[in-house]
């Protein structure tokens, strides 16, 4: 069982322009999943922050996309299937009355 992006996007206020981008986004692709879309997108995103931040000072960097957290290797005794979870995450800095994210962690 996963959400569908129809549950993510009612979940977002109604005068938010992103509600609006995310009911008019295209349906996944075929056998993918909203998980395997954030986990996807988000291992992509740390890759990219990971290649911007080459050469650049410390300080000025973007620091909004950490790497995923793997946990350890498991292994199924019926299959011999090694799997592991992995936790991908998003920092960004919040104004505390608003509860709007304003600006990634740079």
């Amino acid at each position: 069982m996963d959400l569908t992006i129809v549950e993510i996007a009612a979940q977002i206020p109604a005068d938010d322009p992103l509600k609006a981008w995310w009911e008019a986004a295209a349906a996944l692709p075929e056998n993918t999943g909203t998980n395997e879309f954030f986990a996807k997108t988000l291992k992509a995103a740390s890759d990219a922050q990971r290649v911007k931040n080459t050469n650049v000072p410390a300080g000025q960097r973007v620091d909004g996309y950490p790497a995923p957290v793997n946990g350890p290797v498991t292994t199924n005794a019926t299959t011999g299937i090694q799997t592991f979870v992995s936790t991908y995450s998003v920092r960004t800095l919040v104004a505390v009355n608003l509860d709007v994210a304003i600006s990634p962690l740079a």
